[in-house]
């Protein structure tokens, strides 16, 4: 998952001092909000920073391996985690297998983290977590389920949610509606919708479709796909379509030898976080270099700005969240999991 801005974030800003001197200041009508993402250089750790990364400080004391993804529960307490697992072999490292789903609470930094998989699956593809807390993830050829009311559970039971077998093909990407209702996934003809509690699926469009996050109202789905760009040439690009079958999706940036990974919506729905990179033999002048790294666009369209300018390198997984948290609040770390028995 993402591994392909893990690979690029990581190369040709040796000229980040040029391109902060030369990046224009957001205006007083710019959104706000706080930053939560993966350290783009040490990426066992999950930090939070406003918008321009001037505030930017760690956020958990927990360290994992190297993350993969961070996805925040929507007006929740939890972070839904997914990082490497180490083998060990006494004190040392054997070897990484796999990945592992970890649960945060935001309320509780310091909180010891609760692992939700104890490696009885370490192939999954990609998870989420609902507003409700009901944790999914891909495990091929289905999508699994964990429930709300297991979380506290020391080993959380794993329910087939929705069994994929008679498709013949695999699943990719996965995302929950804001509503907890329905859960976007896509394969390789196109995105589907699953209702959850019918388990019907419909097709919202098709083609080639990554990273699909919902707008924060449920009736859009932003993504990257390949579009045309100037005649016979195709690029990838990021596209807003509304969740509904064979829906005309709209255009909202796309730039020859670019790719894309859409992050988050802005939590009042009016901006898109995004990050654009670019093989660095393709990078030929300053313009190209400013165009790779965390940007938002207008959901509607328009010129998209940097966000995150102080961060070195470029962050590979972050969410948006308009509420602020203590950073390392004084009870915090006398708090165990099965402490929230006692307070459900």
């Amino acid at each position: 998952m993402n591994n392909k801005i893990q690979f690029y974030g990581h190369l040709c800003f040796f000229w980040i001092g040029m391109f902060l001197m030369l990046t224009p200041t957001h205006s007083s009508a710019a959104p706000t909000g706080e930053i939560i993402f993966v350290h783009p250089v040490s990426q066992s750790e999950i930090w939070i920073s406003n918008m321009e990364g001037t505030t930017a400080r760690k956020y958990f004391n927990q360290k994992f391996n190297s993350i993969e993804k961070i996805e925040l529960q929507d007006d929740g307490d939890y972070v839904l985690v997914v990082a490497d697992r180490m083998v060990f072999e006494g004190q040392n490292i054997q070897a990484f297998s796999g990945s592992e789903l970890f649960l945060l609470d935001r309320k509780n930094p310091g909180r010891k983290t609760k692992n939700l998989t104890l490696e009885r699956i370490t192939d999954f593809v990609d998870a989420d977590i609902s507003k409700n807390g009901d944790v999914v993830f891909i495990r091929r050829p289905g999508i699994r389920l964990i429930r709300y009311e297991e979380l506290t559970e020391h080993e959380p039971k794993i329910e087939l949610l929705f069994d994929a077998m008679v498709w013949n093909s695999n699943l990719f990407d996965i995302e929950w509606s804001p509503d907890g209702k329905q859960i976007a996934f896509t394969k390789p003809d196109g995105l589907f919708l699953l209702d959850v509690a019918t388990n019907d699926v419909f097709q919202i469009t098709e083609g080639e479709v990554y990273s699909p996050v919902f707008s924060p109202n449920g009736k859009q789905i932003a993504y990257e796909t390949t579009v045309p760009l100037n005649g016979n040439k195709r690029a990838r690009g990021i596209v807003v379509v509304p969740v509904q079958p064979d829906a005309d999706p709209v255009l909202l940036q796309a730039k020859e030898n670019y790719s894309y990974n859409v992050n988050t919506w802005s939590p009042d729905g009016k901006y898109i976080a995004y990050t654009s990179y670019i093989h660095p033999n393709k990078v030929t002048n300053l313009e190209q270099f400013r165009s790779m790294g965390n940007f938002i666009i207008p959901a509607t369209g328009g010129e998209p700005e940097p966000i995150l300018i102080t961060m070195k390198y470029t962050v590979s997984s972050l969410d948006w969240d308009n509420k602020a948290y203590p950073v390392e609040p004084a009870d915090s770390f006398v708090t165990t999991w099965g402490k929230l028995k006692e307070q459900k």
